[in-house]
C-alpha cells in the first residue's frame, strides 16, 4: 500500500485524535502491551472504515514524546513486522501501510489502515500481558473507534449503540459501485437529467435550500474579511488572504433553533472528521500550537482564522461552525502558491474534484456524528471559486492526467450547489460531485470531464488511495 509522504508529514506536523485517526505515545511493538495497542487500533480503524495510527506523540497534549523513541524507529515499525502483528489478530485479513513522517528532524511512524470493510473484523486470537495474567486483546472482540459522551474519540469494544454505525459502514462499502449502477440503469443519461425528471414527478425543487446555502457563502465571506481586517497580517499573509479562493458552505435541514456553541459541539466536529487529506475540509484547529489559530466563540458560533504563509504548508483558512446547522469554510486557491505553475494562470481540475468530494464526504460524517436523524435530514452544499478569469484547466499537481481543453475562463466567479440526504453513503457521492464540477468546468470553453473519471477520483479519495 502506497502512502503519500506529504500527507504523512502533515499528520506528524499536526496530529489529532479523530474517529479515523488515533494518536499514541511511543510503544514497543515487541512487547505484548505495545503489540496490543497496535492490534486494537488497527482493528478499530478498519471497522471505522480506515484511517491512521500515528505513533510518538503524547495522548493528551499531542506534542512529541521526546526521549522515549526506539533506537531504530524504522526497524521497530518495519512494515513486515506491523503487518504480521495485525494479521495474527484480524479475523479478516487486510493490507496495511507504514510511513514515517518527519518533524523537527525526527521520524514518527504512521500506520495506514485501508477502508472497504464489508463485514466487522473481530480479534481472532487472544493476546496476554507480560505476566500472562490479563487479556489485552480478547478472542472474538470487535473493536471500534467511537465517541464518548463528551465527544472524545477512543478505541474500545463495540457497544450496542455502535452497531448501527458498523452496519451502515459495511453496507455503504457494498454499495460503492452505486455510481456505475446508476448510469447503467439510466442508459447513459446524466444526473442533471435525473434531477429534472424527479422534479417533474413531484419532488420539491431545492431552490429555497439553495438560496440559504448561497446566502451563507455571502455571509461567510463578509465575516472572513472582517476577521482578516482585525488580524495584523504581514504583506505576504495579506497577499494570500486577498487572492483567489475556494469556499464551501453546508446547511442542514431541519436546523436546530436555539442551539448553543458548547465545547462538545466543537469536539465532536474535530473527532468525527474522516481527514481524507493531511489538511482536511472543515478543519478543526483546536490543537494548533498558535493560539490565534484556534477556534473561538463569536456571535453564537465557533470561528477560526488560520494563516500559514510559508514553509511546506501555505494556507489561509477561515471557518465558522454554527450549531444550528450552518458551516462555512474559506480557503486560498492552491494553484497560486505552487512553484510548478505561474500564479493566476491555472486551475487544477483534479484538485477541484478532490476538494468538493472531501467537503461533501466529511460534511456527511460530521452531521451524522452530531446526531441529526439520517432518515429525516438533508444537506445543502454550496461552492464558490473566485478570480478565475484568464485561467485555463491545467492538471499541474497531477501530471499524468490529460485535459483536452486550452480555453481560458471569461467569467471571474462561479457558484454551484447540490443537495443530498444525510443517509447518502460517501461511496455514492460521485454524481453530486459531478453536478458541482460541471457548473465550474463549463466556463472553460464548455469543457466537461467524463462522469467515470470524476467517479474514479472520488473513489480514490474516500478509499484513501490518492497516491498510486
Amino acid at each position: 500500500m502506497k502512502i503519500d509522504q506529504t500527507e504523512v508529514d502533515e499528520l506528524a506536523a499536526r496530529p489529532s485524535e479523530t474517529l479515523n485517526l488515533e494518536v499514541k505515545s511511543w510503544i514497543d511493538p515487541n512487547a505484548p502491551e505495545g503489540a496490543a495497542k497496535i492490534a486494537r487500533a488497527a482493528l478499530a480503524l478498519r471497522n471505522r472504515n480506515g484511517g491512521y495510527l500515528v505513533v510518538g506523540f503524547k495522548d493528551k497534549t499531542l506534542e512529541p514524546d521526546i526521549g522515549n523513541e526506539p533506537a531504530d524507529v524504522r526497524a521497530a515499525f518495519h512494515l513486515d513486522k506491523i503487518q504480521g502483528l495485525v494479521s495474527r489478530h484480524a479475523s479478516d485479513l487486510f493490507e496495511i501501510g507504514v510511513g514515517f513522517g518527519v518533524r523537527d528532524g525526527k521520524e514518527y511512524p504512521v500506520i495506514k489502515i485501508p477502508d472497504g470493510v464489508l463485514w466487522p473484523v473481530a480479534a481472532k486470537a487472544d493476546l496476554m500481558d507480560s505476566d500472562n495474567t490479563k487479556r489485552l486483546v480478547r478472542y472474538g472482540e470487535i473493536y471500534f473507534r467511537t465517541l464518548s459522551a463528551n465527544g472524545t474519540p477512543s478505541t474500545a469494544p463495540a457497544r450496542p449503540e455502535d452497531w448501527r454505525d458498523i452496519v451502515d459502514i459495511c453496507f455503504d462499502n457494498r454499495e460503492k459501485d452505486f455510481g456505475r449502477l446508476l448510469r447503467r440503469y439510466l442508459g447513459g443519461r446524466d444526473t442533471t437529467a435525473l434531477m429534472e425528471f424527479l422534479q417533474r414527478e413531484g419532488v420539491p425543487s431545492p431552490r429555497p435550500f439553495r438560496q440559504r446555502a448561497i446566502e451563507l457563502l455571502d455571509e461567510g465571506e463578509k465575516r472572513f474579511r472582517q476577521a482578516i481586517s482585525e488580524r495584523k497580517l504581514t504583506s505576504e499573509e495579506k497577499a494570500i488572504a486577498v487572492g483567489a479562493s475556494f469556499s464551501a458552505s453546508l446547511v442542514v435541514d431541519p436546523p436546530r433553533a436555539g442551539a448553543l456553541p458548547e465545547r462538545v459541539f466543537m469536539t465532536t466536529i474535530g473527532s468525527s472528521n474522516p481527514q481524507y487529506t493531511g489538511w482536511p475540509a472543515w478543519l478543526d484547529s483546536s490543537q494548533f500550537s498558535n493560539p490565534s489559530s484556534r477556534p473561538k466563540v463569536k456571535d453564537n458560533a465557533w470561528e477560526a482564522l488560520i494563516v500559514s504563509p510559508s514553509g511546506w504548508s501555505k494556507h489561509v483558512d477561515f471557518l465558522r461552525f454554527d450549531p444550528k446547522g450552518e458551516f462555512y469554510h474559506w480557503r486560498n486557491l492552491q494553484d497560486d502558491l505552487s512553484d510548478r505553475v505561474k500564479p493566476g494562470t491555472a486551475l487544477d481540475p483534479i484538485i477541484v474534484i478532490i476538494r468538493v468530494a472531501e467537503h461533501i464526504a466529511a460534511g456527511l460524517a460530521i452531521v451524522k456524528a452530531l446526531e441529526w436523524n439520517p432518515e429525516e435530514t438533508r444537506l445543502g452544499f454550496a461552492f464558490r471559486w473566485t478570480k478565475l478569469r484568464g485561467r485555463e484547466l491545467n492538471p499541474w499537481a497531477n501530471p499524468g492526467v490529460i485535459i483536452s481543453s486550452n480555453d481560458v475562463a471569461e467569467d471571474d466567479e462561479v457558484t454551484s450547489f447540490v443537495e443530498l440526504p444525510l443517509e447518502t453513503s460517501p461511496t455514492a457521492i460521485a454524481p453530486a460531485v459531478e453536478q458541482v464540477a460541471r457548473e465550474l468546468f463549463v466556463v472553460f470553453g464548455g469543457y466537461r470531464i467524463p462522469a467515470n473519471a470524476i467517479e474514479q477520483w472520488v473513489s480514490r479519495l474516500v478509499e484513501r488511495r490518492l497516491v498510486g
